[in-house]
């Protein structure tokens, strides 16, 4: 997902991978565009010093605009232990949903506040230095360039504030638009279909302004919303998608998806075989680490496939494995949806089971994969059913 950088708020802050492109880009864009016209009289330190500043910058206000959503949540009594900082749409992982729509607009409000305060802010230096006391035009050309740098990063906030607000997913407003409809019905299913709705809408409008654009207006900008458009539509089918999973499942308990029997393998067995023996064609599938009668750990696809393969021969579960300690652990009379959220928050291929017994009892990816296929084939039959009877009864008109 990202490289960790530091620790605010008792939350990891990440950094996506694609930044290396975005900070290279604006780096290059700005300083071929200072070095060769904007401030050719510029330097070449100066001129290439204040493009690699705005990038920097640029990274800083996204990371502080992630860093609003966090402060808001933990104000609120959310823990948040991972956020990924990319461009647009981070995500900001909590443990819990919000407890009420008004917790989850102010925590999808908050991003956007911190970015119209730092355009606000850098706005202000740099209308003082272009429309002040200073004589910009005769001030040494570090002024200048100070004044360029506050310019960039006031627009640029002013943006992030505004394009955050757009209501389709990976944006806040698609946050914004599930917490005014939770509000207005009390449903949480009604306003996932509702944001997911209004997302496709607004995917569908930005990729055909943006298909305009390339033909009349400016090509590299209807480019990003035809993306941006693309990126909003897939998004909220995969909203539909979850959605009608959580329709499909609702009442499910754990013990339903319960693995009463998961497969237990030695320490020392290594990385190679273990997949060989225990993960092919078994996606989602999770191991349970013993020595002789002591439980050590679990390991599954998840913590595999972070290794290399070229080094599956020399490495062994006890090195890759999660430390039992450090699976969660659920009750098998708990909402098997929020579960598999748990799972998709952590990462892990699956949970202990608190069952009061002696035995080990995982519920796993793919014993509640199992599940869902199970029922949506019992859905299907259903359905095939009720449509064959109601053609029954139309010939018998």
């Amino acid at each position: 997902m990202g490289l960790t950088f530091g620790r605010v708020f008792g939350t990891d802050i990440r950094a996506h991978w694609s930044w290396i492109l975005v900070l290279a880009f604006i780096s290059v864009m700005f300083g071929l565009d200072l070095s060769d016209g904007t401030a050719a009289s510029w330097s070449p330190v100066l001129a290439w010093g204040s493009s690699i500043s705005v990038a920097a910058l640029v990274f800083a206000s996204v990371t502080a605009h992630e860093l609003g959503h966090v402060k808001v949540a933990r104000d609120n009594g959310q823990l948040v232990p991972v956020a990924v900082v990319q461009l647009l749409g981070g995500p900001y992982v909590m443990e819990t949903k919000p407890k009420t729509a008004g917790e989850e607009l102010r925590i999808a409000l908050a991003g956007s506040a911190v970015s119209l305060v730092l355009a606000l802010a850098f706005g202000i230096m740099a209308g003082f230095l272009g429309f002040g006391p200073v004589d910009i035009e005769h001030a040494p050309d570090w002024v200048g360039a100070v004044g360029f740098v506050t310019t960039m990063l006031a627009a640029f906030n002013g943006l992030l504030c505004l394009i955050n607000l757009v209501p389709g997913y990976p944006l806040d407003g698609a946050r914004v638009v599930h917490a005014l409809v939770w509000y207005r019905t009390r449903q949480d299913a009604v306003a996932n279909a509702a944001a997911a709705r209004v997302g496709r809408y607004v995917g569908l409008a930005a990729m055909m302004a943006g298909f305009v654009g390339l033909f009349v207006a400016d090509p590299l900008a209807g480019l990003c919303l035809v993306v941006a458009g693309w990126l909003m539509v897939g998004s909220s089918r995969f909203l539909d998608r979850r959605s009608a999973v959580q329709d499909m499942i609702a009442g499910l308990l754990v013990r339903d998806a319960e693995d009463a029997d998961p497969a237990r393998v030695p320490p020392q067995l290594t990385l190679d075989v273990f997949a060989g023996e225990y993960l092919a064609d078994r996606l989602g599938a999770a191991a349970l680490v013993q020595r002789g009668s002591e439980l050590l750990g679990l390991i599954g696809t998840a913590q595999i496939r972070r290794i290399p393969r070229r080094i599956w021969t020399d490495t062994r579960t006890e090195q890759a494995m999660v430390r039992i300690a450090d699976v969660p652990s659920v009750s098998g009379d708990s909402d098997l949806w929020s579960a598999l959220e748990v799972l998709e928050r952590t990462g892990l291929d699956a949970l202990l089971v608190a069952t009061g017994g002696t035995g080990t009892v995982l519920v796993t990816r793919r014993s509640a994969a199992k599940l869902v296929h199970e029922k949506a084939e019992e859905r299907h039959r259903q359905l095939m059913a009720a449509s064959l009877k109601k053609k029954g009864r139309f010939r018998g008109r």
